[in-house]
Order: C-alpha cells, then structure tokens, then sequence
C-alpha cells in the first residue's frame, strides 16, 4: 500500500536546532488513537527520554487501549495510554503494552541524540 494513502499519513518529527524525521502513522494499528493524534496535530512537546528504549512526549490526550502489544523494533510508534504520551523506540524493546501507531522512517540516529527538554514537534507532511 502507497504511503500515502488514506491508511497512512506522513509525519515529521523535528527536533528544534537538530532537524527532521519523517515517518507515518498507520491508521489500522489503533484507529481510534491514530484518529485522535492526527486531528490534535501539530503537537509540539519538551521531549523525555526512558533510558535507551524509547524518546518521549506528553500530550494531552486521554485514550483507552487499543490493539496493544509489548513488543516494539526500532523506530516504530506508539502511544502510551497511562502516560499520554506519544513514543519513538530507539532499540528493539519489550515495554509495557502500548497502542501502536506507526513508523520513523528517516534519520533515527538524530532522535538518539535528544536531550531531555529538547523541542519536538509533530505534523503532518505537507
């Protein structure tokens, strides 16, 4: 299937002072979460990070849990339903189930450099 297709929107990810990511967000994998987030966009965030696993942001989106799993490869997207918060996986990871959301297609190693209190913000690709 075309990326850009109705079942996948293009994102980008840009991290203030260190560039752009670009990935999409699935709609089948939770379309009720993917739904929420993609009419909340843009969201623009101070990053966290947990450990090596996973660079984060808090939004305020209050979602139930949909399709979860626990298992995560690197560079995919999820939304963590207890913290309301949208995650990018560094590593292939274990996690607390999480709703899955999509996919970091490009520059991933800039999202390894992120520092707590970093500007991300989310988007559409235009």
């Amino acid at each position: 299937m075309d990326v850009g297709s109705i079942s996948k929107v293009k994102v980008i990810l840009e991290i203030s002072g260190k560039g752009v990511s670009q990935g999409h967000i699935v709609r089948h994998l939770s379309p009720l979460t993917s739904s929420a987030i993609l009419k909340s966009l843009p969201i623009q965030r101070r990053a966290n990070k947990f450990k090596d696993r996973f660079v984060y942001i808090e939004t305020e989106l209050a979602l139930g849990r949909e399709k979860q799993r626990t298992n995560f490869k690197r560079g995919d997207l999820a939304f963590m339903t207890f913290h309301g918060s949208i995650c990018v996986f560094l590593n292939d990871t274990i996690s607390t189930p999480m709703n899955p959301l999509g996919v970091v297609t490009t520059h991933l190693e800039m999202l390894e450099t992120i520092v707590p209190g970093d500007l991300i913000t989310i988007n559409r690709q235009s």
